[in-house]
Order: structure tokens, then sequence, then C-alpha cells
């Protein structure tokens, strides 16, 4: 995100935690709530939501099949589910796999949703290191590992980058956010973004995540 001011969904039947998580992110974000399914599909279709928090009691069909859908409406859509109560970590792990970017209580803070939304928001996940470490192991069993190592051998997508997103890429490798990265490099956030969007190009890959599993191997 740059200057423009994030657009959220809230997809809950909870009255009170819509209220609440409106009144937490309102004052820097433009919020929708919607009570309906079928409501959330059409906010998501009809205009940008740059990030949609989902809780999964809303969904009637199940809460993978949701988000497949969101995902196939909107492929730049960012999904938080609402967690609460926990889903088992396999079911976590098959989300994140199909998109979902983290995962909130009902009663978070106020200064952690933020942090969430933010966070989601500059490409990052919201979730435990020990599902990260799973999702990536999985994800290479899976076969990432001899995409990347066939992506290396046909010409080296490596040697596209300059040292800097070099430097940036292996920092996210080893779970930096961008905060811990523009300080550690003493360049801003928005240069770790620029540098980021690059490297995904380059790469040919979407996320930290799929940066995290390509030099997995390689690196």
């Amino acid at each position: 995100m740059k200057n423009d001011i994030a657009s959220i969904l809230i997809a809950s039947s909870d009255n009170e935690l819509a209220r609440r998580f409106t009144r937490i992110l309102g004052p820097s974000c433009s919020v929708t709530c919607v009570t309906a399914w079928s409501e959330a599909v059409g906010c998501i279709t009809s205009a940008t939501r740059h990030v949609v928090i989902l809780e999964p009691e809303l969904v009637r069909g199940g809460v993978l099949d949701a988000v497949a859908e969101i995902s196939s409406v909107s492929g730049e859509t960012h999904i938080i589910i609402v967690d609460n109560p926990p889903l088992p970590e396999n079911d976590q792990v098959e989300l994140f796999k199909l998109g979902v970017h983290g995962f909130c209580k009902h009663d978070i803070s106020s200064e952690l949703l933020v942090k969430a939304v933010e966070a989601v928001l500059n490409g990052e996940l919201w979730m435990q290191r020990s599902l990260v470490t799973r999702i990536i192991d999985e994800l290479t069993q899976g076969g990432s590992s001899a995409k990347a190592a066939k992506s290396l051998s046909d010409g080296s997508p490596i040697e596209c980058l300059t040292p800097r997103e070099l430097e940036v890429a292996r920092m996210v490798h080893k779970g930096g956010n961008n905060k811990s990265i523009a300080r550690t490099l003493d360049i801003s956030e928005r240069t770790v973004k620029a540098h980021l969007s690059s490297i995904f190009r380059k790469l040919n890959i979407e996320n930290r995540l799929h940066l995290a599993i390509f030099f997995h191997d390689v690196v």
C-alpha cells in the first residue's frame, strides 16, 4: 500500500465483533461490514477490497471453499480468518495454501489487530512461526523445491537480482519483516517494498511465502 486508504471488509455474523473491529480500524481504513456470505462475495466482486476479515461461522459451505471463492474472485485480496474457536492446524495449513494471509482471535487487542492488518497489507503473514516452518516444509516437499531448482538450471534467475535485492530476499528467507529489513539495511520501508516488488517480478513468484520457499534449497 502507498498512501491510499485501505479498504477493509468485515464479514461476520457477530455484530459486537464487527462494531469493535470497525471502531479499531475505522480511523485509518475504509471499513465495510456484512452479515451474510452472499453480501461478502458481492462486495468483493464489485469493488477492490484490500483485506477481508472473515468469520468462518458466516460460511455454511465451509471456510476452505469460501477462501477458494474469494481467491478466484479477487486474487489480490488479503484474507484474515477470525480463528475462534481455534481451527485445527491441518486446516490452517490448507487455508494458507489457498491464499489466507493470517489469523486473529475474537478478543485480539486493538494494537495487534492494527498490526495484523498492516502486516498482511505489506505482503507479510500473520501466524505462528511454527506454522510458517510447516507450510514451507510441506510446500517444498510438494514440488516447490524442484520447481526452484529447475528455474535455476534454466537460467539462474537469482543472478538477475541486484546485490541489494539479494540481501532483501535473504532476509525474507530468514523471517525478516519489512520494518526489520529497513532498519538493518538503513533504508525506508517503502524502499523495501519496492525491492520486493522487483524480486517477485524477476523470479515470477507471488508473495513472501513463495520467496521463502524458493530460497529454501537454493541459497
